[in-house]
C-alpha cells in the first residue's frame, strides 16, 4: 500500500486507505472466473423493473463504467442485462449503461447488441402504448458504439418514436448520422 504524508489530514488518510483497499478488492474480483462475475452482476442488473434499487442499480453501473482494470470479458457477459438498462432507463442510468457497453471493442459484439436494440424495440412498438424512451435510448446507444449502418435503419424504422420521445426530427437523426 501506498504511505502518505503524515500531515494530511485523518480523513484523507482514511480516505485513501479506503480508496486502495477497493482497487485491490476490484482487482482480485476481476481475476474471478467468467461464471463468478457473471452471476454477481446478473444479480443486480437481472431485477426486475417494478422491483429495482435504483441508486443500487446507479452504484452497479458507476462501477462498471469507472474501473479501468475490466477486460472486455466482464462487459460481454451481461451486454444483454446492459442493453436493457441502456434502452428502458432514464438519463444517468441508461447513459451509464451505454458508456459501460463503449468498452466493447470487436464490431461484431456491437452488431450483437444492435440486434439487441432492435428486438427490444421491435416489441416495444407492437405494445398499446409504447414508451419512446426506448426508441430515443435505442439511436443514442447505436450512435455511442459507433454502428452507422444500424443506426441508419434504426431512424428509418422508428423515426415517428424519436420524434415524439426528444423532438429531433429526420433531419436531425441523418444529420448527426453524417457527423459519424
Amino acid at each position: 500500500m501506498i504511505e502518505f504524508n503524515k500531515e494530511h489530514s485523518s480523513t484523507w488518510l482514511e480516505l485513501m486507505a479506503a480508496y486502495q483497499n477497493f482497487r485491490e478488492k476490484i482487482f482480485y474480483w476481476a481475476k474471478e472466473n467468467d461464471n463468478t462475475k457473471y452471476h454477481d452482476l446478473s444479480i443486480e442488473l437481472s431485477t426486475p423493473i417494478l422491483e429495482r434499487d435504483l441508486f443500487k442499480r446507479l452504484l452497479i453501473i458507476d462501477f462498471l463504467q469507472s474501473t479501468d482494470m475490466w477486460d472486455e470479458t466482464a462487459i460481454l457477459l451481461i451486454y444483454k442485462q446492459l442493453t436493457d438498462i441502456a434502452l428502458q432507463e432514464q438519463d444517468e442510468i441508461a447513459a451509464g449503461a451505454r458508456i459501460a457497453l463503449q468498452k466493447i471493442r470487436p464490431q461484431s459484439q456491437r452488431a450483437n447488441i444492435a440486434d439487441e436494440i432492435f428486438a427490444f424495440a421491435a416489441i416495444e412498438a407492437e405494445k398499446k402504448e409504447p414508451d419512446c424512451i426506448v426508441f430515443h435510448n435505442g439511436w443514442m446507444l447505436l450512435y455511442d458504439l459507433n454502428c452507422k449502418e444500424q443506426l441508419e435503419q434504426f431512424i428509418d424504422k422508428y423515426h415517428h418514436f424519436i420524434y415524439l420521445a426528444c423532438g429531433f426530427d429526420e433531419t436531425d437523426l441523418r444529420k448527426l448520422v453524417e457527423c459519424m
